[in-house]
């Protein structure tokens, strides 16, 4: 058993699972240093996070879903 290659699948199948579970906090976590498109408001009150680049981010961890799984079936199967 390649332990290299497992982990590479558990790490892939963990990041997709958070990619699909989370992405809104993905995306604001990705954008935390950037400026604010408007600087009124209350702390803690911003822009909603655009439909599209959930989906978006969903997307990509269904492929590290996939890609997870293919690794960690190549060695234990």
């Amino acid at each position: 058993m390649d332990v290299r290659t497992l982990l590479a699948g558990v790490l892939g199948v963990a990041a997709g699972l958070v990619l699909v579970a989370y992405p809104g906090a993905v995306i604001r976590a990705q954008t935390a240093g950037r400026l604010p498109d408007d600087r009124g408001g209350e702390y803690g009150t911003g822009s909603p996070v655009p439909e599209r680049w959930r989906r978006l981010v969903q997307v990509l961890g269904v492929v590290f879903l996939a890609g997870g799984l293919y690794f960690a079936a190549t060695v234990l199967g």
